[in-house]
């Protein structure tokens, strides 16, 4: 009797432990990044082009994300060689977009924000792909 129940107390064990490590397996990585500021920033400014996008099409006014979003010149990548001139480049050229946004008529804000989202997708193209697809959900037509 007693062998009995050991038996099946360790079948039981061995059950619930593979399905436990199934369990970890299937689980998937959202933000595999998630610690680096960059990939933080990164996240917040999705959301701003996003609000940004939205206000555009209700045609409301935009509030500024400039202060905000210049982080990405400070901000610590995952991988500090991603930081370079080029990329520093491409940073200082979507700030200016975004001050360009603050300024001038209404009417041309949909073509400003058609630059800065231009520039979201070419520094993703040359450093980090792995977020374009959500990116084009940015795109106004």
């Amino acid at each position: 009797m007693l062998k009995n129940c050991l038996v099946i107390f360790l079948l039981v064990g061995i059950v619930f432990s593979c399905k436990q490590k199934e369990q970890e397996k299937t689980t998937p990585v959202l933000y595999p990044n998630q610690d680096a500021p960059l990939a933080l920033l990164m996240r917040e400014m999705y959301l701003d082009m996003e609000e940004m996008k939205m206000s555009l099409e209700k045609k409301e006014d935009i509030k500024s994300y400039l202060e905000k979003h210049k982080a990405i010149l400070t901000a610590k990548a995952t991988d500090p060689k991603v930081k370079d001139a080029k990329f520093d480049q491409m940073a200082i050229g979507y700030l200016e977009s975004l001050r360009q946004m603050d300024l001038g008529p209404y009417e041309l804000k949909e073509s400003k924000y058609k630059i800065i989202y231009s520039y979201c997708l070419a520094c993703h193209e040359k450093y980090c792909p792995g977020p374009i697809k959500k990116i084009t959900n940015l795109q106004i037509d």
